[in-house]
């Protein structure tokens, strides 16, 4: 009798054991595909509806894009976003470029919603990455994460003759470096202006930071105050009286990966959305006073699946302010910084703000 217990015992013992190692081994191969694979997505059941929920309408005033109110009529402008500053010094501020991680180990970020300019644009795998601009004199505790350069974010970068942040990059976005004039900061070889988020929230290589001290004390270390780039065309803000009934702007980069954009008539700004969530990071919600719809083609460049963007010339866009959206086109001249033109021929003048540029090449579904 006693002995049949142990065979018994035993044989259930296994039948645990094979149950227990199933389901590590099926959880980890989700956990797997849920991080790691952009192109992954929950069962149509299970999916999360890209229309986002709740009325956006009712945000509290101070989760908004503050209006220009004309309240500093005679104030200096900042050449970067429109907006009056103190005085002609941060008017003039050195530009910043920082390339921002959006891996979902990223999110949220630290500080994107203070940048004066973002270009979203695809990189390989179907994901997206920024590139955030900064006016060097901002008052950030923490930017990023940081993430390593793609050939096209170097070319924005010098259209502004900006300071560069990045950590490593592409063989191709290296090599243009070295020709490039822009001023290279590189967490590489400058570890010293950059530091480890060491909370469980993010992991490497998902977590490093700078802030605006670090690349302040960098731009005096080398003499760098004034900027040389050449501003946009901003125009007096008028909200509209009756607002107009606006379309959401929608851009599927990849299954996992879906911006949108919705007007706000309230504050005449636009709510970022992505993969159907609003858009936040530490200090607030992630808007827009203007969203530019840049088209380019792309094409593959290595194994990877890193990307060539065409960003010379010229190509289609579409500039969203106001409420309303007009077909455009933008053109890039060499030696110049990209500019956008409606269809009469006209330049755009933008809302002072916040203006985002989603670039999208042919793989990009545009709604």
């Amino acid at each position: 009798m006693e002995d049949r217990s142990r065979k018994y015992l035993s044989k259930k013992g296994r039948a645990i054991l094979i149950t227990a190692l199933f389901i590590l081994a099926f959880s980890g191969l989700g956990l797997y595909y849920l991080v790691f694979s952009p192109d992954w997505q929950w069962p149509s059941f299970m999916r999360p509806s890209l229309q986002p929920s709740g009325d956006m309408n009712q945000l509290s005033a101070d989760e908004t894009v503050a209006e220009d109110d004309g309240a500093c009529a005679d104030c200096p402008r900042s050449w970067l976003n429109g907006l009056p500053v103190a005085d002609e010094e941060e008017a003039l501020a050195f530009p910043v470029a920082v390339v921002i991680d959006n891996d979902v180990l990223a999110r949220p970020q630290d500080s994107l919603s203070q940048a004066s300019l973002v270009y979203e644009a695809p990189v390989e795998g179907g994901m997206t990455r920024y590139l955030a601009i900064f006016p060097a004199s901002i008052d950030v505790s923490a930017v990023g994460p940081v993430r390593s350069a793609r050939p096209y974010f170097v070319a924005w970068a010098e259209e502004l003759k900006a300071l560069f942040i990045h950590c490593g990059g592409s063989p191709e976005a290296l090599k243009l470096l070295k020709s490039a004039d822009v001023y290279d900061l590189n967490e590489f070889y400058n570890a010293n202006y950059f530091w480890r988020d060491a909370s469980s929230v993010r992991v490497a290589p998902h977590n490093v930071l700078t802030s605006g001290d670090n690349w302040r004390s960098y731009l005096s270390k080398r003499g760098l105050g004034e900027k040389k780039a050449d501003a946009w065309l901003f125009k007096k803000e008028n909200k509209p009286e009756t607002p107009p009934e606006a379309k959401d702007i929608s851009l599927r980069f990849s299954a996992n990966f879906q911006a949108l954009w919705r007007y706000l008539p309230e504050s005449n700004s636009y709510q970022r959305y992505f993969n159907g969530v609003e858009s936040r990071d530490a200090a607030g919600l992630i808007q827009a006073k203007n969203v530019i719809i840049q088209e380019v083609e792309s094409q593959v460049l290595d194994v990877a699946g890193r990307l060539a963007l065409d960003l010379a010339g010229e190509g289609k866009a579409e500039i969203c302010l106001d409420g309303l959206c007009r077909s455009a086109s933008w053109r890039q001249r060499q030696g110049e910084r990209t500019r956008y033109y409606y269809d009469d021929g006209t330049e755009i003048q933008l809302n002072p703000g916040i203006t985002w540029i989603e670039v999208a090449d042919s793989n990009t579904y545009i709604e």
